[in-house]
């Protein structure tokens, strides 16, 4: 099943969410990754994009939470930190509001390294938090780990 248009957007960071990489999953490691697409997208550049299964619904969630906390004190640190090494966002308030960005991006941690540092501003924190409440809506986590 394809659901192109599932994404969530950090600045010049697009994560779409194409499908559960095992949809009948039992078991909360199986149920919970996600198959996915990830790009940085800066126009005359850098353009970088990573596919596969490297992100689960729980790292989404924990994410979401650390978002919204930032979104209601405007302090502190959001990270995406998944398991696999394949992408990293972090997410930073500064003192006036500015939130500084971190994200590192590779299809293949052994031989690649990206990093882009970019600067956002608070008002983008409630459109992520959106876009990814509406991913876990459709993928919401499932089991936990024993």
């Amino acid at each position: 099943m394809s659901l192109d248009g599932l994404t969530f957007q950090v600045g010049a960071l697009t994560v779409t969410v194409h499908q559960g990489r095992v949809p009948e999953g039992a078991d909360c490691w199986d149920a919970n990754w996600l198959e996915v697409a990830a790009e940085v997208d800066l126009p005359g550049q850098a353009w970088v994009r990573a596919t596969g299964s490297f992100l689960m619904t729980s790292e989404l969630a924990g994410f979401l939470t650390e978002l919204r906390r930032m979104n209601e004190t405007l302090t502190g640190t959001a990270d995406l930190h998944p398991l696999e090494p394949n992408l990293r966002v972090r997410l930073k308030c500064g003192s006036t509001g500015e939130i500084l960005t971190e994200i590192e991006l590779t299809p293949d941690h052994l031989t690649q390294t990206h990093t882009f540092k970019l600067q956002l501003d608070q008002t983008y924190l409630p459109g992520i938090i959106r876009q990814l409440e509406t991913i876990l809506e459709r993928f919401p986590v499932r089991g936990r780990p024993d």
